[in-house]
């Protein structure tokens, strides 16, 4: 009876083991517990999504196609090649090129219900304030002009959100932050343009949000030079123009 008990409790044991195969396997090199532990990641560097895969081998089975801006959780670097992620609760293996660290509040870097992406500076005359601390009593660290595009934001509360501008990073009203396209730095995107020139108009429109109604930041003449842009969408790039950063319909950029 003890050898029947054995077996079945071996039976079950292998039949946990390969339902489990991909866990299994991203844990098997972790002898030293949490030293591998990376925690939540985005991904970037891909036209619209990247393969979560069952083995850290680009040929081995794909699990599931996660998309471009996804954050993945609990992440356990494997090698140069592969990090260990989980996506819906599906745990397989992501590329390194198409995962970003997500940098964030201290306590808060892991915690991907706040993680917002990036977000624009609307709802304000010219600027608005990016503070040390939540609290409209915070010390003004930096004016954010009208437009700009603050990265790694992360919500703080219905009154505030953590954010990163320019390398400075502090709070800013959530009021005056509003979604834009992405999560991750542009220029490590396969978005990425670049400098470009207005061409196919007298001048094109540079606007608030990517939609032709939205608000008018300014109006770009033919042959102008416009820079740091990046598809947002088929029709709209953000680009920027005298400092102020907007979108452009992309049939009036030329390279």
């Amino acid at each position: 009876m003890k050898k029947v008990r054995n077996a079945i409790m071996l039976a079950l044991v292998l039949a946990l083991l390969c339902a489990g195969a991909a866990q299994a396997q991203a844990y098997a090199d972790y002898g030293n517990g949490y030293d591998n532990l990376i925690g939540a990641m985005e991904i970037v560097n891909c036209t619209s999504w990247a393969s979560l895969r069952m083995y850290p081998d680009s040929a081995s089975t794909r699990l599931a196609k996660v998309p471009k801006g996804a954050v993945v959780v609990n992440c356990y670097y494997q090698d140069e090649r592969f990090t260990y992620c989980e996506y819906n609760g599906v745990g397989g293996y992501i590329l390194n090129a198409n995962l970003s660290f997500i940098y964030g509040p201290v306590g808060y870097e892991y915690r991907e219900s706040d993680y917002m992406g990036n977000m624009q500076i609307v709802n304000c005359v010219s600027y608005a304030s990016l503070r040390d601390y939540p609290s409209t009593s915070g010390n003004l660290k930096v004016r954010v002009p009208l437009g700009a595009i603050v990265t790694n934001v992360f919500y703080h509360d219905d009154k505030f959100c953590y954010c990163i501008y320019n390398g400075i990073e502090g709070y800013i009203l959530t009021k005056n932050l509003t979604p834009v396209s992405g999560g991750a730095s542009a220029s490590y995107d396969s978005s990425w343009i670049g400098d470009a020139w207005i061409v196919n108009c007298t001048w094109a429109s540079l606007r608030e949000l990517p939609d032709t109604s939205a608000y008018r930041l300014a109006k770009i003449p033919k042959g102008t030079k416009v820079t740091s842009c990046y598809y947002v969408n088929d029709r709209f790039a953000c680009c920027t123009y005298n400092g102020m950063v907007g979108y452009v319909l992309v049939d009036n950029l030329g390279w």
